[in-house]
């Protein structure tokens, strides 16, 4: 009788630690063609599963949408942006941002860039305060010179979520 109770016992605490939420890092990949241009007289391209500046020797700024879980703590998520910098000659430079749902903004983890580097290279971008309310949101911003693309974005949540 005294075994039965265990087993029970045991069962019981495994189906409770099961409905807790979860402190597991939360890992979100994106593919560059989820950006966007910001304004609409720039020319760019989504080829081959990336963003690709096509404009004739311009900058453009993209616009890279995250998908945020709703969190209940205040470490902020972090992000890498894995970019393309085809000449020395201009930089790549993001920023992860942190927005209020009334479009405040509540934090900015100001640029990394592809300064000395050209080529493929991923960018980090440091935690952001994380937004508590309902519709805070997170997304990413990069200027990229002409040919400059943007293949993938990666943001990691390490707050409880829901």
């Amino acid at each position: 009788m005294v075994r039965i109770r265990k087993i029970v016992g045991l069962f019981g605490l495994a189906v409770l630690c099961a409905a807790l939420p979860s402190f597991a890092t939360d890992i979100k990949d994106y593919a560059g063609v989820n950006c966007m241009a910001a304004g609409s007289s720039n020319s760019y391209s989504l080829v081959s599963n990336y963003f690709l500046n096509t404009t004739s020797a311009l900058g453009i700024r993209a616009v890279c949408p995250v998908v945020r879980d709703r969190v209940s703590a205040s470490n902020g998520p972090t992000a890498t942006v894995r970019v393309h910098d085809p000449t020395s000659a201009d930089r790549v430079a993001c920023n992860f941002m942190s927005m209020s749902g009334d479009g405040t903004s509540l934090h900015v983890t100001f640029e990394d860039t592809t300064n000395a580097q050209t080529g493929d290279v991923t960018l980090s971008l440091g935690a952001l305060t994380s937004g508590t309310a309902a519709r805070d949101h997170y997304f990413i911003t990069c200027l990229l010179p002409q040919n400059g693309r943007i293949y993938s974005y990666r943001v990691v949540e390490n707050d409880q979520t829901d």
